[in-house]
Order: C-alpha cells, then sequence, then structure tokens
C-alpha cells in the first residue's frame, strides 16, 4: 500500500516539472487554460487538532470534481458528520457540506487550500441572515485557518 502512495508522489512531482516548464515556455501569451489541480490518484486523508478538537477530511478527485466525507469533533459538542461534494481548481476546494448535527440534516459551504500536504480551511467573510457563512468571491482574498489539517494515512 505505501508502495502505491510513493507511487502517486513520483507521478505528482513529475507533472508538476512538466507543468512548470509548460507554463514557462508559454509566459507572456494570452492563455485560458487554469491549472489542474494538483491532487496525487487514490483517497486523500487529512486529520485537524486544535486543543481538545479534532476534525477529519477525506477525498477523492475526479477530474476537478471533488467527493469525500467531513467530520468536527468539537470538545463537549455534538460532532459534525457529512459529505462534502464541490470542485477543486488550482488547489482550492469549494464544495457543499451537507452534515447531521443534533438531530438535524444542514447543509453550508466549505472552502479549503491544499498546499504541502496540508488543507487549510477558509475562514467566512461574513455569515447572511440564516447563518449561513458566506466567503470572499475573489479566492485569492480568502483568509484560512491557523492549525491546517495534515495529511496521514486512511482509515
Amino acid at each position: 500500500m505505501k508502495l502505491y502512495f510513493v507511487a502517486a508522489a513520483l507521478l505528482t512531482m513529475l507533472s508538476c516539472q512538466q507543468s512548470a516548464s509548460t507554463s514557462s515556455e508559454t509566459e507572456g501569451k494570452d492563455s485560458t487554460v487554469t491549472a489542474p489541480a494538483m491532487v496525487a490518484a487514490g483517497p486523500q486523508c487529512f486529520t485537524r487538532i486544535s486543543g481538545k478538537d479534532t476534525s477529519y477530511l477525506q477525498f477523492e478527485t475526479d477530474n476537478e470534481v471533488i467527493n469525500g466525507h467531513l467530520e468536527y469533533r468539537l470538545f463537549e459538542k455534538d460532532k459534525n458528520l457529512g459529505t462534502i461534494t464541490g470542485t477543486i481548481n488550482n488547489n482550492i476546494i469549494e464544495a457543499e457540506y451537507r452534515f447531521m448535527s443534533e438531530g438535524q440534516t444542514s447543509v453550508r459551504p466549505v472552502v479549503f487550500k491544499l498546499e504541502n500536504n496540508q488543507v487549510s480551511e477558509a475562514i467566512p467573510s461574513s455569515f447572511d441572515k440564516e447563518g449561513v457563512p458566506v466567503f470572499e468571491k475573489d479566492l485569492t482574498k480568502l483568509k484560512y485557518e491557523e492549525t491546517p489539517f495534515v495529511k496521514g494515512d486512511c482509515k
């Protein structure tokens, strides 16, 4: 199993080198092609521990589509457990989180940034009148939680 992950990592690095040389060759030219997500094949699993709170993120991608599971285990609060469905572009995940908490199903948007085997969760810029998080439309202006999710083995 570890050999599979090593092979996936090597393929990712090779594609990064090809992408970098291709982008330097086309530098200065008008290009409408967006950079592909730099995500290894197969399930990706991440854990965030912040004080007594623990969160888990697991996902797989198919081109720019992402599907997975997200769980928040907040100390002395009900856990939130659900699924994420969305897109990944330029290593930014924009998804819908559908989860159960306190016996009710809820849906809210989530945004994550993948970087250096870590995933950082975006902080909403505001909340609408129903309490749903609202994120900056300009993704370069997003701010992220201090403690990232760290890549690990999938359960």
